[in-house]
């Protein structure tokens, strides 16, 4: 009998034997786990794989004002370590930080490099230290597109700002012309204008426009003025139709005996994106009856603007203007614009700047970037991760303790059948 209970204790223990090294075999994760410290599983599809660190990058600071078109930002994001090793760690690029550059961690003042290999980061931790700091920096944000209109009755500059990532507390000081006054800023939100004036504190002295406070990976804008008292020269009255209603509009530099006005007389494209572009000139018909106006145009990248209108007295009528620089190299090119009524004639400059840019950061031609809203960034914040953490956690502990009274059933079974034989 004593040989028989043995014999069944025996094979009881080669069967548990083998179901714990099949079980390491497919889930090497947990092994591993056991070894250097529980650690937050990322998937549990067929296989389970297992981390011995979680970056927080959710949880990151900010160490460096960020300016538009300034020096590149510091940032640091907590590291957490599991276990009590030194061991080479490895890690993907966080997630929307991948124009990174600069990487390395800091243990508790030690300071260790980190390796970069396309995607992959990788370091020597001494995971005793447990929490830590990831170190590295991005470039600044850059105006991708910058679109200006002057005339004699208004101001108008419209602008994008790109960043590679998610930044808050964003700054910008942006030019503008001392000749106008009452500026306001708005932000193009699905092609509506949001006025922003007061949010992003905008301040205008000495030629430059100022805002600060905002959060970015890309945002469009729009500065508008109307000319200020001490340069008004006239103010004029339109007549209700054409443009759509009477309007009163004060002009800058206006000689009463022009015949008509074409507003803006200068319009200014600096952009990264060799794309199709559009713009309107406006006609003011202000002395005189009905007339007939011809357009005509130089065509570097101006391709398209009606050639022959009629506009009553005291009217104004829109006119668009196509353009094509989706096969422009990096350059300054310059078009104009002629509208005459047979007597006078006004001339509209349009310039157009094509940056050069690499093509990571400009992407299809002539996509406009989609705007982002980054959540804000703020060191007093609990860390947006744990409670995920926890449930990754607690999700082990349960599969573990799935698989351990599994393998007491299993082997609860084979006990009792052998015995049962006997």
């Amino acid at each position: 009998m004593s040989l028989k209970r043995n014999k069944a204790l025996l094979i009881v223990l080669s069967a548990l034997i083998l179901l714990v090294l099949a079980f390491a075999l497919l889930f090497p994760g947990i092994i591993d786990s056991i070894i250097t410290g529980f650690a937050p599983f990322d998937t549990f599809s067929v296989t389970l794989s297992a981390t011995h660190m979680d970056i927080n990058i959710n949880d990151r600071i900010q160490l460096d004002l960020v300016l538009v078109n300034g020096t590149n930002i510091t940032i640091k994001a907590p590291v957490t370590y599991y276990g009590t090793i030194v061991m080479n760690l490895s890690s993907d690029i966080p997630s929307g930080f991948e124009c990174g550059f600069d990487w390395y961690i800091n243990e508790s003042g030690v300071i260790k490099n980190i390796s970069v290999s396309g995607t992959n980061l990788t370091w020597e931790a001494n995971k005793v230290v447990n929490n830590t700091f990831l170190y590295f920096e991005v470039p600044p944000p850059t105006v991708l597109s910058e679109v200006t209109y002057t005339g004699d009755s208004y101001y108008e500059k419209t602008f994008t700002v790109d960043s590679c990532c998610a930044l808050i507390n964003v700054s910008i000081n942006v030019s503008v012309n001392q000749n106008y006054t009452n500026y306001a800023l708005y932000q193009i939100i699905n092609s509506t204008l949001v006025n922003k004036t007061d949010d992003y504190n905008l301040v205008v002295s000495n030629g430059t426009a100022h805002f600060s406070g905002f959060n970015l990976s890309n945002k469009t804008f729009r500065l508008t003025a109307e000319p200020a008292p001490e340069v008004i020269q006239v103010i004029i009255h339109t007549g209700s139709t054409g443009g759509g209603g009477g309007i009163t509009i004060p002009m800058i530099d206006y000689n009463t005996t022009k015949a008509f006005i074409v507003e803006p007389n200068y319009i200014s494209i600096v952009t990264t994106m060799p794309a199709m572009y559009e713009s309107i000139i406006t006609i003011y018909n202000l002395r005189g009856g009905e007339k007939n106006f011809i357009i005509n145009h130089t065509d570097n990248f101006i391709y398209d603007v009606e050639s022959n209108v009629i506009i009553p007295h005291k009217e104004f009528l829109d006119i668009q203007v196509h353009m094509n620089a989706s096969a422009l190299q990096p350059g300054k090119y310059t078009d104009y614009i002629y509208i005459t009524d047979g007597d006078d004639v006004e001339k509209v400059t349009v310039n157009l700047e094509m940056l050069e840019i690499g093509e990571e950061e400009v992407g299809e031609a002539g996509v406009m970037p989609e705007e982002q809203q980054p959540a804000p960034v703020s060191p007093e914040e609990g860390e947006p991760g744990s409670d995920l953490k926890y449930e990754k956690r607690f999700s082990l502990l349960v599969l573990i303790l799935t698989l351990v009274a599994g393998l007491i059933l299993v082997s609860a079974t084979i006990y009792f059948h052998l015995k049962g034989k006997r």
